[in-house]
């Protein structure tokens, strides 16, 4: 069995999809996020003090977890929870898109996007797609929404977000969780 080939994987902001045109259009890639360490977690903000430390969104401070996130709701200190549920019960305004596109894919695969801590190469989150094309020579373009991305430590780490198909991975983008250069742990 041919494995299908991934000839793009881009994380961003946003994928926009012209209507006339149909191309996509990608709007803020990137692969790294900026957060700031909290010295002392405040157990009473949500997600603050269960090992998530922010976003690369400066208005989020608990990693995604607010509002539905895929934190799973711990306040113990341990890692989050892993929960299955439907990715747009994730998404949340400011959350990021995926992008990729394959080729050389004949008759009906299913696809999985998957958010990966590369620390301890625990899946975070995880999201099917479905995919069927009749032609291996066609490329298969799928802009995918995501929850915010989650930050499991309080210290800088690596993450990916890997595409498989059927169990293969076929490849991933790197996601670095920095630090923002100025920034002062804050005590809360």
């Amino acid at each position: 069995m041919a494995v299908p080939i991934l000839q793009s994987l881009l994380l961003a902001d946003h994928v926009y999809r012209d209507q006339s045109t149909g191309k996509h259009i990608i709007c803020g890639v990137f692969s790294t996020i900026f957060f700031t360490p909290n010295v002392q977690p405040n157990p009473s903000q949500p997600g603050i003090g269960n090992g998530e430390s922010g976003n690369r969104s400066a208005g989020n401070p608990s990693g995604g977890t607010e509002g539905g996130g895929s934190g799973g709701g711990r306040t113990d200190g341990g890692p989050p929870a892993t929960k299955h549920q439907p990715i747009q019960s994730l998404m949340q305004a400011g959350s990021p898109f995926a992008y990729f596109s394959v080729t050389e894919l004949t008759g009906r695969k299913t696809f999985e996007v998957r958010y990966v801590d590369l620390h301890d190469n625990r899946v975070l989150f995880q999201a099917e797609v479905p995919i069927e094309c009749d032609d291996p020579l066609k490329t298969i373009e799928v802009s995918l929404p995501l929850p915010r991305l989650p930050l499991v430590a309080l210290e800088e780490r690596s993450y990916a977000l890997e595409v498989l198909c059927e169990g293969t991975l076929l490849g991933s983008h790197r996601v670095l969780a920095r630090i923002t250069p100025g920034s002062a742990p804050q005590n809360t």
